[in-house]
């Protein structure tokens, strides 16, 4: 008498499909872990009277209006934006606070890491309608965020808040070296922008080799702080 088949053609399907969704579940949890998404920006957001700012080139840097994108852009041919990751998730207690609609809409985090000649210049942080994100920027991908805020003229930009951190939020994600600019404080600044009723939340810090510490990257610019 043949012996009896324990495991049908089914049972089989369905231990494949188990394992292939466990390998998967290992593989976003190992990049959780490089990327450490979320990484946030544990900082104390001031008005920029209220800092010694080292230098007019620096305290351009950090009021200026115009696109940050773009700026960095102009200095390098080698421009990349590394997406760390973006999702619903609650943001911060500082985030919320600056968000007058925060309790009305979901939210979505998203980190990004902007390189300039293959060296990370910026670190960004933003808080999004999760509406804009399943719309409007449902195809952003590793695109600029800045490129699409600056090529919409309904885009309001709000004061400025700036921040002086001692630690570097990207150290030790990825292969992302420290420089020997590494001990020294870095700076970042924070906005809110309006589109008609929808409103959103931009952090930029600038890591050690942004050109924002360089003062002969680029030309001396006259402040603009006024709202764009």
């Amino acid at each position: 008498m043949p012996l009896e088949k324990n495991n049908t053609d089914a049972d089989i399907f369905y231990a494949v499909l188990d394992l292939l969704y466990r390998i998967k579940l290992n593989f976003l949890n190992h990049l959780s872990q490089i990327n450490q998404f979320p990484l946030g920006i544990d900082a104390t957001w001031n008005q920029a009277a209220q800092y010694d700012i080292p230098n007019q080139h620096l305290a351009d840097w950090l009021l200026h209006t115009g696109s940050l994108t773009e700026r960095l852009q102009a200095l390098t041919t080698n421009f990349e934006v590394r997406v760390l990751g973006q999702a619903t998730i609650d943001a911060d207690e500082s985030e919320q606070a600056a968000l007058s609609d925060y309790d009305l809409h979901r939210w979505q985090i998203r980190e990004v890491i902007l390189y300039g000649n293959g060296k990370p210049w910026v670190f960004a942080r933003s808080v999004l309608p999760e509406h804009l994100c399943k719309t409007t920027w449902a195809t952003l991908g590793n695109q600029p965020l800045g490129q699409r805020i600056f090529n919409d003229h309904n885009f309001v930009r709000g004061e400025f808040v700036i921040t002086q951190l001692v630690n570097n939020p990207i150290t030790g994600v990825g292969d992302n070296m420290l420089t020997e600019r590494a001990m020294l404080p870095l700076w970042g600044r924070r906005s809110a922008f309006q589109l008609k009723d929808w409103h959103l939340l931009v952090a930029e810090i600038f890591l050690p080799d942004c050109p924002s510490y360089i003062t002969n990257s680029a030309p001396s610019n006259t402040l603009n702080t006024s709202a764009k």
